[in-house]
């Protein structure tokens, strides 16, 4: 938080053109984590959501009911790959973290990927 707000301070103080660039290049401490928690979690239940209508569209094509969808499953890469675009580059602590497993998920690092129970989500 004392870095957060001695660069804020720095920076506001950097002519509009200055203050861009080092934003930029100290995003990384000028972000909380929580920040950062609360964007991995919401591109999270994005990408559930997707997997969850793909999944949907699958069973009703094959004239199955809903009823069989029990779990979901992401790549965890997929998520990594996301928050790379974010400019978040540790994700392990987010998936071990307590907003994480609040929300339902599990972390299979074996399999390399996040696993949701459908019956939370409805």
């Amino acid at each position: 938080v004392a870095i957060k707000m001695m660069l804020e301070s720095f920076i506001v103080a950097q002519k509009f053109s200055v203050r861009r660039s080092l934003r930029r290049s100290f995003a990384k401490f000028i972000t909380s984590g929580e920040d950062r928690a609360h964007l991995l979690l919401h591109i999270l239940q994005d990408m559930m959501r997707k997997e969850q209508m793909y999944q949907v569209i699958r069973l009703r094509q094959k004239n199955l009911s809903e009823d069989l969808l029990e779990t979901l499953e992401v790549s965890l890469e997929e998520l990594q790959n996301r928050a790379r675009e974010r400019r978040i580059y540790d994700i392990l602590d987010f998936c071990k973290g307590q907003n994480f497993q609040e929300a339902g998920y599990f972390l299979d690092e074996e399999r390399g990927v996040i696993t949701r129970s459908v019956v939370q989500q409805q």
